[in-house]
């Protein structure tokens, strides 16, 4: 008795597909067990608090609204607002509070942790102008 070929091509899906499902089990399984490499912590940030609280004597001290003082910074009052509630915000807006505060904006930059050393840049030196000294033979005529 001969086998069905219907059967057989069934059979043989079946078997691939099998094969395949195992080799994705166990490629799941290998990747659970390799071992995470360990976070260095957190990412580098901005320390917006540390900026309100910078901002909120002048404020006071300047005694009109966010909208007017806001304007003058040039960004909008609910951007003014959410600085002073330590929400964060786009770094070109925080840098023009800074420059209508007077404060460096590089001041609340928190590095992220286990950072290496910023690298050296290397320190501008006077150059000496390469002077050729050129010998020659020709007179010149005048």
């Amino acid at each position: 008795m001969t086998p069905d070929p219907s059967i057989l091509r069934a059979m043989a899906r079946l078997r691939k597909a099998l094969e395949k499902r195992m080799r994705q089990d166990d490629r799941a399984e290998e990747l659970a067990r390799r071992e995470r490499a360990p976070h260095a912590g957190p990412l580098a940030d901005f320390d917006i608090r540390a900026l309100a609280r910078r901002l909120r004597p002048m404020l006071e001290f300047d005694g009109r609204g966010y909208r007017a003082i806001a304007e003058e910074m040039g960004v909008t009052s609910p951007d003014l607002s959410r600085v002073m509630a330590s929400q964060q915000l786009a770094y070109h807006k925080v840098r023009a509070i800074c420059a209508w505060a007077g404060l460096d904006p590089d001041a609340f930059y928190l590095p992220p942790l286990h950072a290496p050393k910023p690298r050296k840049r290397p320190r501008p030196t006077a150059r000496r102008k390469r002077v050729f000294h050129v010998t020659t033979t020709e007179t010149v005529s005048s």
